[in-house]
């Protein structure tokens, strides 16, 4: 064997093995690092894009938002409203949007409630004993009145306040708001509940259709829509119930009480006049005024 077959033989052997040096342990670590938090990345926009899908499908699903049950009323009269249904009819057309007077205007900071006007209709069939003419016993309207306390746990309610000559009925409602009052009178109707509710579903001056409820035995509660006046900004809403005995007993909430009223005339202790503004809004929402409808309709 010559000297270039045993060089030839000592290179025919096994590859060492490789050596891990501190630099090749410092670069697998770095990509390691690198693909740890590439997935933790990916991971994350996965969770968001899958909230984000969720999010949009549900909105999609979501029934749309309902506008309010009347034209835009301002921030003095926002309510909750009640699921009684409008009565099926064409509203009217206001003529124009209430403002009060320059010689009654709101109080200080008190925001202008932007409610439109429309015609106040009277009913075609008069009634034999309009509003105020039937008189009514203390008593029942006493056991109304606890009734009403009962309905609305949430409010204050007062001692019930009889203005014989008027024959109707008032008492104060408070919370934090401040104090509005409930007025209660009766009257009498001819023909059915409905047909007499039919007759005065404008006779408030409503733009919408008023809101209506009708009991199993026959009786109509009518929700009314609120309505100003002056001075002040006084803030009005009528509950009307045309019974199946014949009986129309109304309802009228209103942002002022007793504590707005001061003795007129010293010879006459009953005589009071309106001097102060009221609450801003009035005390019951539409919902919490229509709780006391089935009370009067019984």
């Amino acid at each position: 064997m010559n000297i270039e077959d045993e060089l030839r033989g000592a290179l025919d052997v096994s590859a060492p093995p490789p050596t891990t040096t501190l630099d090749v342990v410092m670069k697998r670590g770095r990509r390691r690092v690198f693909a740890q938090r590439a997935g933790a990345v990916l991971g994350v926009f996965a969770v968001v894009a899958g909230i984000g899908f969720s999010a949009a499908t549900l909105n999609q699903a979501a029934p749309p938002p309902q506008q309010a049950d009347r034209p835009d009323a301002g921030p003095a009269t926002v309510e909750h409203a009640t699921g009684w249904p409008r009565v099926d009819t064409a509203p009217q057309t206001p003529y124009r949007t209430w403002s009060p007077a320059a010689s009654a205007p709101p109080s200080a900071g008190r925001a202008v409630v932007n409610i439109p006007l429309c015609n106040i209709k009277a009913p075609a069939v008069p009634r034999p004993m309009g509003l105020g003419a039937e008189p009514m016993a203390p008593e029942l309207v006493a056991k109304w009145r606890g009734r009403v306390e009962e309905l609305l746990p949430e409010m204050t309610i007062s001692k019930v306040i009889r203005f014989p000559s008027h024959t109707f009925y008032e008492f104060d409602v408070s919370d934090s708001g401040g104090t509005g009052s409930i007025r209660i009178w009766a009257g009498r109707f001819t023909g059915t509940p409905k047909a007499s509710a039919d007759d005065g579903l404008w006779e408030t001056g409503d733009c919408e259709p008023a809101r209506r409820l009708v009991q199993p035995d026959g009786s109509v509660m009518q929700l009314h829509a609120v309505r100003p006046f002056e001075p002040f900004q006084t803030l009005t809403q009528a509950l009307a119930v045309y019974r199946k005995d014949g009986l129309l007993v109304q309802l009228e909430q209103r942002n002022y009480g007793s504590p707005d009223f001061t003795a007129d005339n010293p010879a006459n202790p009953g005589a009071t006049r309106r001097t102060g503004a009221g609450r801003p809004t009035l005390p019951l929402s539409e919902e919490q005024f229509s709780r006391l409808g089935p009370v009067f309709a019984e």
